[in-house]
């Protein structure tokens, strides 16, 4: 028998060492692993990368331009000119036509080219900075896409958790009155159909607990997606829920600040690109200029043999500064100008926009955060409220003066208490999560102590 024991006891000790522990994480943990590992966040520091990149080949067109090039040709038949007749003692009037050249021709040029003065180039350079802030402000918008979305599916994880473990505590009241309800039964003080109205009620708790444990599971699977978690590891979201609005205070005082938001300066800054971009665009208009260095060689032959030694080589070089002068360009500059300064108007109506809509918003996740401060005091008045009843009523049964209808009947509604009350504790959280994200500071559940 100890050769059977102990194995056994060895095998169910390895296999409990074997399963993973769950791992309990807190909102401000939840955040930070689905900022670490959140895709569309990933996207928007690489186009950050990019934009260092675009940066810098923009302005390699103010560094020197060096090119270089070397053409074999070849002849089948020379090109022929005509040259006055009068150059090889004929009449005037008269042509003599010369072929020119060798049928192989060998050649080579090297050219640089460094600008000089580009009033275009000059005006467009505050531009890098600006697009380093606006591509800094979209990641900031991503992260408050990632927490706000993150934070919701965690607060619907903990309400049905929550909802389940209350289901769990109504079906162990209504498996002891069911017990109670056989002996009474058993000693003639119950009748049948009262047995059976209490295997319904729990038939449907059942039905609810496991809606509720498939819901679990799904918002938990959610939840490892938005974190970055394998599925196959256990991950168990807590926080403290006893007490809901514990930091009502903490959000009250919460006020909009408007040029502090996200979206406001995102627009400031397309507004101050495009006027950068339309003074860039009406300096393409001044002259610019540019120093340049050319060197080149050529020789010809009569045959393809370039490596002769006796061949003769003949170079050129040149050196000094070209001008560009824009005289017209069909209006190009004066149309596209123009559509720029509508892009303009187009901004300003959005900021005007922006700005009632955030008031809209901030206004109104106020009020509902209000709404849902006062409608969670009253859900917990009614669910005490329907749990004297329930426990009055049951003291009743057991002493026989009360009917098991009323005490099923109060017990109905103790459940659809509870239940009301922890959905009224999500949509406090929603509207805590709706008021930050209305006033731009979404960023404080990172440090929930803070």
């Amino acid at each position: 028998m100890k050769k059977l024991i102990f194995p056994v006891i060895w095998a169910f000790a390895l296999s409990a060492l074997a399963q993973p522990s769950s791992r309990s994480v807190s909102l401000g943990e939840t955040l930070d692993l689905a900022l670490a590992n959140s895709v569309q966040l990933h996207k928007a520091r690489l186009d950050r990368q990019n934009l260092e990149l675009r940066i810098k080949e923009g302005r390699s067109a103010m560094a020197p331009q060096v090119t270089a090039g070397a053409s074999l040709d070849y002849f089948p038949a020379l090109p022929t000119q005509f040259l006055p007749g009068t150059l090889f003692g004929g009449p005037d009037g008269s042509y003599v036509p010369v072929t020119f050249g060798q049928p192989w021709q060998l050649s080579g040029a090297v050219n640089l080219q460094q600008p000089i003065y580009n009033e275009a180039a000059r005006r467009m350079a505050p531009a890098a900075n600006i697009s380093r802030a606006l591509s800094d402000l979209l990641t900031t918008r991503s992260e408050e896409e990632v927490i706000f979305n993150t934070a919701t599916v965690f607060y619907q994880t903990l309400q049905t958790e929550q909802l389940l473990r209350s289901v769990n505590a109504n079906m162990d009241k209504l498996e002891a009155l069911k017990r109670m309800a056989d002996l009474q039964l058993a000693n003639g003080y119950a009748i049948p159909t009262d047995v059976k109205r209490i295997q319904v009620a729990r038939t449907n708790l059942e039905a609810q607990r496991h809606n509720l444990v498939n819901g679990i599971q799904a918002l938990h699977q959610t939840l490892q997606f938005l974190c970055g978690i394998p599925f196959d590891d256990p991950f168990d979201p807590v926080e403290e829920m006893n007490n809901a609005a514990a930091d009502s205070m903490r959000w009250q005082s919460l006020s909009l600040e408007l040029e502090s938001t996200t979206e406001y300066r995102l627009l400031q800054r397309q507004l101050e690109l495009n006027r950068i971009q339309t003074r860039s665009l009406r300096a393409e208009g001044a002259p610019s200029l540019n120093a340049y260095l050319a060197g080149a060689f050529q020789t010809q032959r009569p045959d393809a043999n370039f490596l002769d030694p006796y061949r003769r080589w003949f170079g050129m070089a040149a050196v000094g500064f070209k001008l560009h002068v824009p005289v017209f360009d069909g209006f190009r500059r004066r149309r596209k100008a123009a559509q720029m300064a509508i892009e303009s108007l187009k901004f300003e109506e959005d900021r005007r926009q922006l700005s009632q809509a955030k008031q809209l918003e901030f206004y109104q996740a106020r009020n509902q955060f209000q709404g849902a401060i006062q409608m969670l005091r009253t859900q917990e008045d009614n669910v005490a409220l329907a749990r004297d009843i329930t426990d009055k009523l049951m003291l009743q049964y057991k002493e026989g003066v009360a009917p098991l209808t009323d005490l099923l009947n109060a017990q109905t509604a103790l459940i659809e208490a509870e239940t009301n009350y922890w959905q009224q504790v999500f949509n406090y959280k929603l509207a805590v999560l709706k008021l930050l994200k209305a006033a731009g500071r979404l960023q404080v559940l990172l440090k929930p102590g803070e």
